[in-house]
């Protein structure tokens, strides 16, 4: 591809400035732009770009920075996609206050909704735990009242991802809602983000139907 004559050192990549990334590194976005370019970097996969880097930038961090701030450059970048993978959000509002919906997501019926059903292991903070549709994880964090961090891991995956279920308090006029979302960080591929997505989505739903059976006791 042509360098965009449009760049600048104000400019941005990657979430990082030309001005820094050329002060770190010593080189700026065009330059570095089109040094990748020579190289005909534009159908590497973003590991086979870092390794191009491997002799020329000493910070494992900004030769992963560089290679996401070119694929995004050249249009190849993917939604969601972060230095450590991929990470998906997902929200919905519900009807109840913010204690509700904590002691609904806690409770052993929304717990066997979002997580599954346990074949090992317990729930508290540092547990480890497996469940019947062969997950693995650890209970990283456990905030009453607030929020779940897990490391979250389906047993075919290499390594753990990063799930933190969350409760707050809704910003509407109305009072007595609250939110309940579900964010996914460190997913392996794509394919994986947009699998989640549709997976946490789901489970709100799941949630959101045990509310309204309860709706006259919650």
């Amino acid at each position: 591809m042509a360098i965009n004559e449009a760049l600048s050192a104000a400019d941005e990549l990657a979430k990082l400035s030309s001005h820094t990334l050329k002060e770190k590194t010593g080189r700026n976005w065009p330059e570095w732009i089109e040094w990748l370019d020579n190289l005909k970097s534009d159908g590497r996969a973003h590991k086979d770009i870092v390794a191009l880097l491997e002799d020329h930038v000493e910070n494992t961090w900004y030769r992963q920075k560089i290679a996401l701030g070119y694929r995004e450059a050249i249009g190849q970048r993917q939604l969601g996609e972060l230095l450590s993978g991929y990470e998906v959000g997902i929200s919905r509002t519900f009807p109840i206050p913010v204690q509700k919906a904590w002691e609904l997501i806690a409770s052993e019926a929304g717990l066997s909704i979002w997580l599954g059903l346990l074949v090992d292991g317990c729930i508290g903070m540092g547990e480890s735990f497996k469940t019947q549709d062969g997950i693995i994880g650890i209970i990283t964090v456990l905030a009453p009242g607030s929020h779940f961090r897990v490391a979250w891991r389906p047993e075919h995956w290499r390594y753990n991802s990063t799930l933190q279920v969350r409760v707050v308090g809704s910003k509407s006029k109305s009072a007595g809602k609250s939110v309940i979302s579900f964010h996914h960080e460190k997913l392996p591929r794509a394919a994986d983000r947009d699998a989640m997505k549709r997976h946490w989505q789901e489970k709100l739903s799941d949630l959101a139907e045990i509310i309204k059976g309860k709706s006259g006791s919650l």
